[in-house]
């Protein structure tokens, strides 16, 4: 829709383009049906209908955008009501949407006329209404017991582009499809990412409600979860290394045993460090208790509770 800037790239020049940026709209494109610069659809907002705009999108990846869970279940918590405290849509529009093939939305960018409400009375000026919608993931965290008297963990290794890193170590995750099977979720990823077969009872929920890595621009919420395994040394000599992934998905995944109490060390992944952190607690529950399964310590309110 525009010519594209150029940039160094180590020795090299490569493209960047603007589609949905520049201030000149093709004629051609603006012509056709493809994107409708003054198109919107109306959603239910609790009692009432608010629009939804998508002026660089296509009315049929808009349509898309809108029946996807996330989006749907972002609508949804914005209608609730806390501690006497709403927020009111005054209307959204759809700016971007990526799709993970021709069928499934990926990623959706929005901006919302927001505005908080405290005991009946809105506040005139808007609240920041930009999101980034992707969903919810499940993140697990291993812990093999060696029967060398080590206890170890696994972290995969896998380029990730938002980060610029080709070597990012994380905690073995993935997406949440729409049925919301977290544990059936966490399960397939366990084979995928690892190769290690488990069973939904193997795991061991960490968080009672989803954690929020970063509520000032994304929807996501990770379930957290740890599962103990028995191990020889030959099986862990086995997943050093091991090549993984989807490779039709574009992943290039290599398992990592780490000890498990420097893992933390080695990665700034906020699903290991909080699900470290949790694990921790957990023994130090049981210990109190006489070995009794300790409770998930982290909750809605876990900010004001003593851990």
């Amino acid at each position: 829709m525009s010519a594209p800037l150029t940039l160094d790239f180590r020795d090299t020049q490569i493209g960047v383009t603007n589609p949905n940026i520049s201030t000149k709209i093709d004629e051609k494109v603006m012509e056709s049906d493809q994107i409708d610069m003054c198109a919107s659809f109306t959603i239910a907002f609790r009692d009432t209908q608010i629009s939804v705009t998508h002026p660089n999108v296509s009315t049929e990846i808009a349509q898309k955008a809108m029946e996807s869970d996330p989006f749907k279940r972002w609508i949804k918590n914005c209608e609730k009501v806390i501690d006497r405290k709403t927020i009111i849509l005054r209307g959204v529009e759809i700016q971007t949407v990526d799709m993970f093939g021709p069928h499934k939305v990926g990623f959706i960018k929005v901006k919302a006329d927001a505005y908080l409400v405290f005991n009946g009375i809105e506040v005139p000026k808007a609240i920041p209404g930009i999101a980034f919608l992707r969903g919810n993931a499940v993140g697990i965290l291993v812990a093999l017991n060696c029967e060398d008297g080590e206890k170890y963990t696994l972290l995969v290794e896998q380029p990730r582009i938002p980060v610029g890193d080709v070597t990012c170590l994380e905690l073995p995750a993935g997406m949440i499809d729409a049925n919301d099977d977290v544990k059936g979720q966490a399960v397939s990823e366990m084979e995928e990412e690892c190769m290690i077969k488990l069973k939904k009872s193997d795991l061991i929920a960490l968080t009672e409600t989803t954690m929020l890595p970063s509520a000032g621009g994304c929807d996501e919420g990770i379930d957290l979860y740890y599962v103990e395994r028995k191990v020889t040394v030959r099986e862990m000599e086995d997943m050093q290394g091991r090549l993984t992934g989807n490779k039709e998905q574009g992943e290039h995944i290599k398992l990592h045993v780490v000890p498990f109490n420097t893992a933390w060390k080695l990665s700034g992944d906020a699903k290991l460090l909080c699900s470290m952190f949790l694990y921790d607690k957990v023994k130090l529950s049981e210990k109190s208790t006489g070995g009794k399964k300790g409770k998930r310590i982290w909750g809605r309110w876990a900010r004001h509770d003593t851990l």
